[in-house]
């Protein structure tokens, strides 16, 4: 009787088991379904960089983080000719400090990294969590592969109240789901080869290259900016806790690996940075920071002219790069370490 009972105990698990891997499963393909036909990502950057991360059968060492100032100043195809470091740039818009330490943890996964460039850009140190854009966030997220890393990103990003629109990105736009034109416009795109094969934007007057390098091919045109000098005031004394508590885990995740981590900026045209209260006073205040955590910090804004002469042709706009720039900049950086070699 009672071998009788644990065998039927058993089979009822072990049915319950199945029911519930089976409205699982049914669950995860509606979401995915759903996700396909709501989310137009054809012209999304950070799907093809953590795709082709992702699928490298390179022994990256070398990565960049940052924002969009990062991947579109940084061209790791060219740095890796220069100084024989495999590099990919892991840059992504308006990337926050927090979401570059996932995404170092995330590259540790996959890859043995010996060397890490942070791109700081100082509007971010005053970054308040309340006051957030999720889509920073999410255009990283929502190409992550599965993992615990991914969940304590997205938990750690925001409110429960956000968790819907995080984990399942169709729920942002789920309107759409009745707009049938759209749905057609939207499978079109994605029926494209281009698309399932994951081949490079083409967008306006820039591109993705590679190795998550962006190409812009666009030229500022001062007349479209009105010139104010110290008109943009910077309050170096705001609160900065949040940054920092995540610059310093990046930190102590790079020395606890053995990883060398380098603190960079991306330049600005000069003129834009004139409007700046005190440029001066925001480069000693992260020049500080590294010497804090004793490490070497190369600012491009600094550079003299025979070691960077940046003209208004290598700018997109005020404080990006287009390839031109990108490409002075990447030699810059090359001859620094290669200079640091040689010492």
């Amino acid at each position: 009787m009672g071998n009788q009972r644990g065998l039927q105990f058993i089979k009822e698990a072990i049915k319950i088991f199945c029911m519930t891997a089976a409205v699982a499963g049914l669950l995860y393909l509606l979401i995915k379904g759903c996700n396909y036909l709501v989310v137009d990502d054809a012209n999304s950057y950070t799907r093809l960089t953590l795709h082709e991360f992702y699928e490298s059968e390179e022994e990256i060492e070398t990565i960049f983080l940052g924002t969009s100032h990062c991947f579109r100043a940084y061209e790791p195809l060219l740095y890796e000719e220069l100084t024989g470091e495999c590099a990919y740039n892991l840059g992504s818009s308006s990337q926050n400090i927090d979401t570059s330490y996932y995404l170092l943890k995330e590259a540790l996964k996959y890859q043995d990294i010996k060397k890490v460039y942070l791109d700081i850009y100082h509007e971010f140190l005053f970054f308040n969590p309340e006051n957030r854009e999720l889509v920073e966030a999410n255009i990283i997220s929502d190409y992550m592969k599965p993992s615990l890393n991914k969940l304590n990103f997205i938990l750690s990003r925001s409110s429960s109240e956000h968790y819907t629109n995080s984990f399942f990105p169709f729920r942002r736009d789920w309107q759409l789901l009745g707009d049938f034109s759209y749905l057609k416009e939207n499978l079109a795109k994605k029926n494209r080869d281009s698309y399932k094969n994951y081949e490079p934007v083409v967008y306006d007057d820039e591109e993705y290259v590679t190795k998550g390098f962006v190409a812009s091919y666009a030229v500022l045109n001062p007349e479209h900016y009105q010139w104010i000098p110290k008109s943009d005031k910077v309050d170096l004394s705001a609160d900065k806790s949040f940054a920092l508590s995540y610059l310093e885990k990046i930190v102590d995740l790079c020395k606890k690996e053995g990883i060398e981590i380098i603190f960079l900026t991306a330049p600005s045209y000069e003129e834009y940075l004139d409007t700046k209260d005190s440029y001066e006073d925001i480069h000693e205040y992260v020049k500080e920071l590294a010497q804090k955590y004793q490490v070497s910090y190369w600012d491009f804004n600094t550079c003299s002219e025979n070691l960077l002469d940046l003209e208004l042709e290598d700018f997109m706009d005020v404080d990006h790069l287009n390839a031109s720039g990108a490409e002075k900049v990447t030699k810059c950086l090359a001859k620094f370490v290669l200079d640091e070699l040689a010492n």
